[in-house]
């Protein structure tokens, strides 16, 4: 009897254990996202449509985007807000995050077209070794007014027949960075800039993967 007692005492004492270790651990691995959408989306709201590339869909980028164990910060911007002041207002945010303990490496921000110079320019201002994705962010315009010097780990995904902001990023590749990872992707979806729009494998597929093999 006395030893049953003890055996149930332990497996007891064994799932409380377990239970309070595993939240804090969860929590301590949580993946924080931020998708920062393009200027279309400022001009006409979540439901934009272009012309020439379609409906904005994201609702469904948003899905396609997260991660296990992930939160996905995604605030719809209602006006034609500058890029640098909103890049700080976003780094801040990611600021708040690292003091209250998240890991850089567990925070990702993902830009898509005016998104993608929001993020460029958080890379620049925010020290903190957290991960980019910076999707169709390029062109002559970009490089001649700027002089970002990104930090972290940076993927940029560009398409050929992008005719908006399809340039690759050897320009800032080249330039001296602050970052521990500076990669690349080409695609040729022959969607041009709408191919953001759409929550392509092509992209949504390598983004995730950056998001979860990013490591100290």
């Amino acid at each position: 009897m006395k030893t049953n007692l003890k055996i149930a005492t332990l497996l007891l004492l064994t799932t409380i254990l377990l239970s309070w270790n595993s939240k804090p651990y969860k929590q301590y691995n949580k993946k924080h996202i931020f998708y920062i959408h393009g200027r279309i989306i400022e001009i006409q709201g979540k439901n934009a449509v272009s012309e020439e590339f379609g409906k904005y869909e994201f609702d469904s980028i948003i899905e396609a985007i997260k991660v296990d164990n992930s939160t996905v910060h995604a605030e719809i911007r209602n006006e034609n807000v500058d890029a640098k002041k909103y890049a700080i207002k976003i780094s801040k945010k990611i600021d708040n995050l690292v003091k209250n303990g998240v890991q850089p490496i567990n925070i990702t921000v993902i830009g898509a077209s005016k998104g993608a110079i929001i993020a460029s320019n958080i890379s620049d201002i925010n020290t903190n070794a957290i991960n980019y994705v910076l999707l169709a962010g390029n062109n002559d315009y970009q490089e001649a007014n700027n002089d970002w010097k990104f930090h972290g780990q940076v993927l940029c995904i560009y398409d050929l027949s992008d005719e908006i902001a399809g340039k690759n990023y050897n320009h800032w590749k080249n330039k001296k960075n602050n970052t521990t990872k500076f990669e690349q992707l080409e695609l040729k979806t022959n969607l041009g800039h709408g191919f953001l729009y759409k929550p392509l494998k092509n992209w949504t597929e390598p983004t995730k993967k950056w998001i979860k093999t990013q490591t100290l």
